[in-house]
């Protein structure tokens, strides 16, 4: 197998980049639905990324997902990881796991809680994806934990690995705050972030511009999701508790089904258009395994992108 890719490479030789997140099946669900799915992106996209449930959602398959995107297609993966409900030593065991299948592309998450769950409750090492991003960092370093009873010292020494670290940003939250997440992040090794779903160009610049002014000047990948229905508005402003803007309401509300998802295509494409015009390295869409609407939004866009 070729070597894998590092998306800070991919960034570097290209002027923008399309990826894709994807989402592994229900547990029970056929394998083969969406590994056909990633046969139908290879060649459209840069890479992909395959999320990682945390709290109960009973969605295996993330590193063997990644694993065959690589191997069978020859597709970068970015597989992501929560930190929630593991243990150091679960985490440090898990990036083993990933390293020996030579997935090299991390996206260090914190996790959502648990379904009903309340926020504040936790069960595992670490409550912030800095402290997961640090271990996979000292990783990097040759650093492992000690083994108890065995192991003196704060770090047992051993082979380095070279994760790429990519880490969320997060446009919704008060810049102060995310300057101050970030900087910790980026203390912790991140070189490449991915931001929460945004819908609109003033979102991504003003977050841009923000980090900016406070000296901090890593890649930033705006992460889309496509709205092509006012449910899917509803839904994202119910469930992930974002703001969509009013102009995007205006757009799809009152619609019928085809002519929403027609507006909300073209909303879509033309903020990709005003992103890469901006100077944005890249878009990374979240789709819910739609290849379709993946291949809706790249063919108008080939011209403008390549």
């Amino acid at each position: 197998m070729e070597q894998t890719k590092k998306i800070t490479d991919i960034l570097k030789s290209k002027q923008f980049t399309i990826s894709v997140e994807l989402v592994p099946p229900r547990n029970g669900t056929d394998p083969d639905s969406l590994m056909s799915k990633i046969e139908r992106l290879n060649g459209k996209v840069d890479f992909i990324s395959v999320t990682k449930g945390a709290g109960g959602s009973m969605r295996g398959g993330t590193i063997p997902i990644s694993y065959f995107a690589q191997q069978n297609h020859k597709m970068t993966a970015l597989a992501h990881f929560v930190c929630r409900e593991r243990t150091s030593a679960e985490i440090e065991n898990e990036l083993m796991d990933l390293y020996w299948f030579k997935i090299k592309n991390v996206l260090a998450l914190r996790g959502d809680p648990p379904a009903g769950a309340k926020d504040e409750e936790w069960d595992g090492d670490y409550k912030y994806a800095y402290r997961l991003a640090n271990q996979i960092n000292n990783m990097n370093q040759g650093k492992y934990i000690p083994r108890k009873n065995f192991d003196k010292g704060e770090f047992r020494e051993g082979f380095a690995t070279d994760f790429c670290i990519l880490v969320a940003g997060h446009p919704e939250d008060p810049i102060d705050k995310e300057v101050e997440h970030m900087k910790c992040k980026i203390e912790s090794g991140a070189s490449v972030i991915i931001t929460q779903m945004i819908f609109s160009f003033d979102e991504y610049k003003n977050y841009v511009e923000g980090l900016g002014k406070a000296g901090i000047d890593l890649p930033v990948i705006a992460g889309i999701r496509p709205l092509l229905t006012y449910k899917d508005i509803e839904s994202c402003e119910k469930f992930f508790g974002l703001k969509v803007c009013d102009e995007l309401k205006s757009l799809l509300k009152d619609k019928t089904a085809a002519e929403a998802r027609k507006a909300g295509i073209r909303y879509t494409v033309d903020l990709i258009k005003k992103l890469k015009g901006f100077g944005a390295p890249g878009v990374h869409l979240f789709v819910l395994n739609d290849v379709d609407l993946v291949s809706e939004l790249i063919e108008p866009l080939e011209k403008e992108v390549q």
